[in-house]
């Protein structure tokens, strides 16, 4: 029985229990043990349209994240796993570091809250570094990059100089995106004081198995479940491989070793 199927069970008993039967309070330091291990734990979600081989993650992850002190991981459903650490430092350099992926499956990571209810966790926000091309020399800042990007998900980093200028020929930017939608492509925008429409292009680091018809990540063009009896010409695609982005040089020594 995985955790959804037992949190189902205990909601349809809790109903039929008489309304006067109390639960016992917990003590004070059987709480506050429990919320340390809360603190010391991420819960994650393998996107797969299929079982993965649990072994296999459990090998990849322990040497790819290298941390500092052992952590052990839980199944506790389909795809699904708890983390636990022994360092706070360990759980939020893992956490701070996505996107992470298995076999080109994203792995999705939550911080678990309250009394960490498995089964209320959605695994549908997850961090990505964007790159926007076709960006105006004017609007190349950290400023204009943080607004665009806004209208896309929430921005926790961008990368530029001391001046808050972004050099190079695109604006490189980390944000949290609801990847339960589909990804974005573009983004239109009128700019400078003629309002000229600009398109901008929108392209993702590291980026897992998606689906160029729909543009959801976790499953392939082939399962896709919105593309019904089209096939060949007759299925327009509207995304391709433009949207993966190359890791820029000044990144990658420091990507690499972080991914597979």
């Amino acid at each position: 029985m995985d955790s959804e199927e037992l949190s189902s069970l205990c909601a349809s008993l809790a109903l039929e229990e008489d309304k006067e039967t109390l639960s016992p309070d917990l003590e004070a330091g059987l709480q506050a043990q429990g919320e340390r291990s809360i603190d010391r734990s991420l819960v994650g979600c393998v996107l797969s349209t299929g079982p993965i081989a649990r072994d296999a993650f459990f090998h990849m992850i322990k040497g790819v994240w290298k941390t500092k002190e052992r952590f052990d991981v839980e199944a506790i459903g389909s795809n699904k796993f708890v983390f636990h650490f022994l360092l706070t430092a360990d759980r939020r350099r893992v956490f701070s570091g996505g996107p992470w992926c298995f076999q080109n499956k994203l792995l999705v990571l939550e911080e678990p809250t309250g009394v960490g209810d498995y089964s209320k966790m959605s695994f549908s926000n997850t961090p990505f570094w964007i790159q926007l091309h076709n960006i105006p020399v004017f609007c190349m800042s950290k400023t204009v990059g943080s607004i665009l990007v806004n209208m896309v998900g929430t921005v926790q980093e961008v990368e530029c100089n001391q001046d808050g200028l972004c050099l190079g020929t695109f604006i490189r930017i980390r944000a949290i995106i609801d990847i339960s939608k589909p990804l974005k492509r573009i983004l239109k925008v009128r700019l400078g004081t003629d309002k000229e429409l600009v398109t901008i292009l929108l392209r993702y680091e590291h980026l897992p198995e998606l689906c160029f018809h729909c543009g959801i990540i976790g499953h392939p063009l082939k399962e896709c479940p919105g593309r019904g009896s089209l096939q060949g010409d007759n299925l327009k695609l509207k995304y391709g491989a433009w949207i993966k982005a190359p890791i820029p040089p000044s990144s990658e020594t420091t990507l690499q070793s972080k991914r597979r």
